[in-house]
């Protein structure tokens, strides 16, 4: 049985991705598509300039008309909005009995609301029962901490963790359309990304504690937007309060990928994983390479590669979705 959503962003970078991926998917069908109120009216392919490099935009989308968010049929609802406008716009949805899937930073921090990456926490969906709507908001993190949290989770069971040190590499899709000046990137590398740094750190520590509290060891970050389509690459230094070894790191990911199969493909080549040859335009793996010991026995190094408008945004949402209804199904069964 089919569920229905509703998008509100829907022409942007992630709203194009999330609608090309939902154009796979048999069980979610989009049935309204939301805009700002000079556009309502007009249809989604008068108004999208489409870049999704996944598929054509799907004729059946073309097609719809954009309305405003009230009074919206869906029963869900993926948010694509900028922070500062999903600050007003999804406690209204939730007000009125949605549930909002967003992928706006504003909400994640908040102690009622959980931040989802379901493989590592769903247990945090227990977090709603403190939400007083009708409806309800789920978050997911922000595009590079994902793949930090992914990438560590698997290790946590191996020993405590006292520090972890991340630096990304982030991709300039990640900025969203029309994003970063040409002139600032093009041939060059830009070592600031504006509150990136501090939302890697307070997300992996939200979404690797418990729902009730957040891990206390130590993250830092620094955080680089480099000229790269898509995918971002995070190096990570973990530093453990036992010893641990690479052999036991790649049994960990083994474990994991026999729960969750082909979530983590690793990589042996020096020179691997690259955004260019190893990510899908639909990927939600997560790419791990350069897995070595540190300069001390309870160090482990690796670089982690993701796709930020997948697994980082428009496909976590989904899996988001696809979580919370077999939840819902086994609560009403």
């Amino acid at each position: 049985m089919s569920v229905s959503v509703a998008i509100l962003g829907a022409t942007g970078v992630i709203g194009q991705k999330a609608i090309a991926l939902l154009a796979r998917n048999p069980w979610i069908k989009i049935i309204e598509l939301v805009a700002s109120d000079r556009r309502i009216g007009q249809t989604f392919g008068e108004v999208c300039d489409w870049r999704e490099v996944l598929m054509p935009m799907p004729d059946s989308i073309s097609s719809i008309v954009l309305k405003g968010a009230k009074n919206l049929l869906a029963e869900f609802i993926i948010s694509c909005l900028p922070s500062e406008i999903a600050r007003t716009v999804e406690p209204m949805l939730a007000a009125q009995g949605k549930i909002v899937f967003s992928n706006a930073s504003t909400f994640r921090m908040q102690t009622n609301v959980p931040l989802l990456v379901p493989e590592v926490n769903f247990e945090h969906l227990s977090l709603l029962d403190s939400q007083d709507t009708t409806g309800k908001i789920i978050t997911n993190p922000n595009c590079a901490t994902v793949g930090v949290v992914l990438a560590v989770a698997p290790l946590m069971k191996l020993a405590k963790i006292a520090h972890i040190s991340v630096v990304t590499l982030q991709s300039i899709s990640g900025a969203g359309y029309p994003g970063v000046a040409s002139l600032d990137i093009l041939g060059n590398t830009i070592p600031h990304i504006a509150e990136e740094a501090e939302k890697i750190v307070e997300e992996t520590k939200k979404i690797l504690g418990s729902p009730k509290n957040h891990a206390n060891f130590a993250v830092t970050a620094h955080v680089h937007r480099v000229p790269v389509m898509y995918g971002h690459t995070v190096t990570l230094h973990i530093t453990f309060k036992d010893s641990v070894d690479v052999n036991q790191a790649l049994d960990a990911y083994t474990a994991w990928n026999n729960k969750y199969p082909e979530l983590f493909v690793i990589h042996d080549a020096d020179e691997r994983p690259q955004s260019t040859k190893d990510l899908r335009q639909d990927d939600m793996r997560v790419h791990i390479g350069q897995l070595r010991q540190g300069d001390r026995p309870n160090v482990l190094g690796l670089v982690c590669l993701t796709h930020n408008l997948v697994r980082g945004a428009a496909g976590a949402v989904i899996a988001n979705i696809e979580n919370y209804n077999s939840l819902k199904k086994g609560h009403d069964a």
